[in-house]
């Protein structure tokens, strides 16, 4: 999302002027929201606000504004109310800040954001870029490195998640499906370690035991994440609670079992299940207990 998009600003804008065009309004139906945000060059695209002729038209307008004379910044409304003219039938309407950056000054403010959002922190960016704050990706902490850990940190490459796995078993944390994360491993106080950054920590136990379950959530409870989630069977969830009275408030948030029930079985299947969750979550649509 913006930790990933403002690092290929940065990295566009030192051979060509790029428009970074920015959601800053919606009603109704739409397909993207407020803060949605791509970038648009002379001959390329990324990211994307939605798609289909509503972007078809953002980018013309953009790459006019690359060209003009004059001007940094152009305002676009959308229609998608389904009337003559309009561009989709979602019902709703989409304004759009588009916004010219290039030379020296924007190099550099693009590469002090893509700094700051790659060491986790959120950037208050100044007008006319003051849309929305610009936010970095949230961990993801993998606790348990088996098979639903491997498949569920392969899946979550694609959804701008800061990867963090944690395993007591040394060996299992070598494995290839966990080559881009963050590891931690031996014991339980690595916990804290992995808690230890400014993003939001989205913690998922895949454990092989209750044991471990019971082990990793004394650490987690003292110093609780922004999401908490649990694999495993009603009896066991309940076991794991009883077995921890001392951080009752804290497992009152806890998700368990975690993942949308969509009668996942396979680890693949799984890792979806959770993602899923996560993504309801991560737009405001998923509450915690």
């Amino acid at each position: 999302m913006d930790e990933r998009l403002f690092a290929e600003l940065a990295r566009r804008l030192r051979d060509e002027a790029v428009v970074v065009a920015s959601v800053i309004e919606t009603f109704g139906a739409t397909p993207r929201k407020r803060g949605a945000r791509m970038l648009v060059c002379a001959g390329a695209t990324a990211a994307s606000i939605g798609g289909g002729l509503a972007e078809a038209r953002t980018i013309a307008a953009a790459r006019a504004l690359l060209v003009a004379p004059h001007g940094e910044v152009a305002a676009l409304d959308i229609d998608l109310g389904g009337g003559v003219g309009a561009a989709g039938i979602c019902g709703g309407r989409m304004r759009l800040e588009l916004r010219r950056w290039a030379g020296a000054t924007d190099i550099a403010r693009a590469e002090e954001a893509a700094a700051q959002l790659a060491a986790g922190l959120r950037v208050e960016l100044p007008p006319p870029d003051a849309a929305r704050p610009l936010l970095p990706n949230p961990r993801l902490l993998i606790v348990g490195a088996g098979h639903c850990g491997a498949a569920l940190c392969e899946a979550a490459r694609l959804l701008d998640f800061d990867i963090a796995v944690f395993d007591t078993r040394v060996d299992c944390v070598t494995d290839d499906a966990f080559a881009s994360a963050h590891i931690y491993s031996g014991s339980y106080a690595e916990l804290t370690r992995a808690l230890d950054t400014p993003r939001d920590v989205y913690a998922v136990l895949l454990n092989r035991d209750f044991g471990a379950d019971i082990a990793s959530l004394r650490e987690l409870c003292a110093r609780p994440p922004a999401f908490l989630g649990m694999m495993g069977s009603g009896r066991r969830i309940r076991q794991v609670i009883e077995a921890l009275p001392q951080h009752t408030d804290a497992l009152q948030r806890l998700q368990a079992p975690i993942g949308l029930d969509i009668a996942a079985e396979t680890p693949q299947e799984i890792a979806v299940s959770i993602l899923a969750q996560l993504v309801q979550v991560r737009r405001g649509r998923g509450i915690p207990r």
